[in-house]
C-alpha cells in the first residue's frame, strides 16, 4: 500500500488560511484602492501604517537571525527588508498626497506591531509574520505597485517598496522560500502555531484596513 504524502507546511498554511486571506484582500479599503476609487492620499495612509509594521518586524527578525536555529536564520533573508524603502516612498509621496506628515499609528496597527514584538522569541510564530508579509509583497504586492501607479499617477520614486533589487526572478525566489519553510524542522505543534499565527496576521490586516477606511473618511470630511 502506498503511503499518503504528508502535506508540507507551505501547502497547509496556504490551504488553511485561504478564507482569511480572501476576507482581508476583499476589505472595502483595499478593493476600492485597487479599483481606482480612492486617491494617492489613501495609498500614503496605507504606507504610513506599513512603516510601523515593517520596522517592528525587521527589528524582531534581526534579533532572531542570531538567536534562532540555522534553518530559520536562513529563511530571514536581509534582501527582503522593506522598511528603508517604505520611508523613502513616504518622503516622496506625502507632499504629493497633500499630507504634511504621516498619520499616527492606528489602534489596529499598534495591536499588530505589539503582537510581532510578543512573538519575536518564538521563531515559528515570527516566521508566520515573515511569510505573510514578504511572500505577499513578492506576489500580490507586485500587482498593487502597478495598479496604484496606473490609477493615481505615482512614479517609481514613490513605489520603491515593491522593487526587490536583489531578487531577479520573484517566482524562483518564492519557490525557494517555500522549500526553506518546509525544511525548518518544526514540530507538529510548532507547525500548528505557525498556521494559527498566519491566520491571526490576516485578521490584523483586515482590522487595519477597516481602520484605514475610517481614517480616510474622516480626512475626506475635514477636507470637504
Amino acid at each position: 500500500m502506498t503511503a499518503t504524502p504528508v502535506p508540507t507546511l507551505s501547502a497547509r498554511v496556504r490551504e488553511l488560511t485561504q478564507a482569511d486571506h480572501h476576507e482581508a484582500e476583499t476589505s472595502t479599503f483595499i478593493t476600492d484602492l485597487m479599483g481606482g476609487r480612492r486617491s494617492a492620499r489613501d495609498y500614503a495612509l496605507l504606507l504610513s501604517q506599513y512603516e510601523h509594521i515593517y520596522h517592528q518586524l525587521e527589528d524582531s527578525v534581526a534579533l532572531a537571525r542570531v538567536t534562532s536555529p540555522a534553518p530559520v536564520a536562513d529563511l530571514f533573508d536581509p534582501v527582503l527588508e522593506r522598511a528603508p524603502f517604505i520611508r523613502q516612498d513616504l518622503a516622496n509621496l506625502l507632499p504629493a498626497a497633500g499630507l504634511d506628515e504621516a498619520p499616527a499609528e492606528l489602534p489596529s496597527t499598534r495591536a499588530y506591531v505589539q503582537r510581532i514584538a510578543e512573538v519575536e522569541h518564538d521563531h515559528a510564530r515570527l516566521a508566520a509574520h515573515h511569510y505573510l508579509r514578504y511572500l505577499g509583497d513578492l506576489s500580490g504586492g507586485q500587482a498593487i505597485g502597478k495598479t496604484v501607479s496606473r490609477h493615481y499617477g505615482l512614479n517609481p520614486d514613490q513605489l520603491a517598496m515593491y522593487r526587490f533589487e536583489g531578487i531577479e526572478k520573484p517566482k524562483v525566489y518564492k519557490d525557494g522560500y517555500r522549500l526553506k519553510l518546509d525544511s525548518l524542522g518544526l514540530t507538529p505543534e510548532q507547525e500548528d502555531a505557525f498556521i494559527e499565527e498566519a491566520s491571526r496576521g490576516f485578521q490584523f490586516n483586515k482590522d487595519m484596513f477597516r481602520d484605514l477606511d475610517g481614517l480616510s473618511r474622516r480626512l475626506a470630511g475635514v477636507a470637504a
